[in-house]
């Protein structure tokens, strides 16, 4: 079941609507992947019980969001894009829409009597997944202030990928990210 739910949001980076200049729009995948996912919960109910269901479904909660992480970071390193990718204010919404849009399905998908879904667990996981997608369109002097008052939200890494992105609103600079950690010890 996870690799056909990969398969189904694993396009999310290629989608145009992540480069649309004249609108938010949310990648066909994502509403695939909602429709996917009520379909699965009802057919594994019926055929299986709410325990089978409740255990198949038992971590989307926070798989999904990480996933959602990964394809940011994909998006920012830029690997396997083309060349020509260049991420539209619009796409970076659509991606955070995206965060919204799967919770809401998938707390729709999970919903049901024996459902292992944790609300607090859930909402965390999903917030940091959008408060990652927020950094890719922050200009440089915002990225900077919000390290400085967010270093330990997520990893050195993390943030060494966002410094060095071209978003819509910077030009990546990974030096200026490189002195900021050194001045700031």
């Amino acid at each position: 079941m996870y690799s056909f739910s990969v398969q189904r949001i694993s396009t999310v980076y290629q989608s145009s609507s992540l480069t649309a200049k004249d609108a938010v729009r949310l990648p066909t995948s994502v509403n695939s992947l909602g429709e996917y996912l009520s379909s699965i919960s009802d057919q594994m109910r019926e055929y299986g019980g709410n325990k089978i269901a409740a255990y198949a479904l038992s971590s989307l909660e926070q798989y999904v969001p990480l996933f959602l992480m990964e394809t940011a970071r994909v998006i920012a390193v830029g690997d396997g894009l083309p060349h020509s990718f260049k991420m539209s204010l619009h796409g970076v919404e659509a991606l955070d829409k995206c965060c919204s849009v799967i919770y809401r399905d998938l707390k729709s998908a999970t919903g049901f009597e024996n459902s292992f879904w944790d609300e607090a667990v859930a909402a965390d996981a999903f917030e940091r997944a959008a408060s990652y997608v927020a950094l890719m369109e922050l200009d440089m002097d915002e990225l900077m202030s919000y390290w400085r008052n967010n270093r330990n939200e997520f990893t050195e890494d993390d943030y060494s990928i966002m410094f060095s992105m071209s978003g819509p609103n910077r030009k990546g600079d990974i030096q200026r990210y490189a002195a900021m950690k050194e001045r700031m010890g």
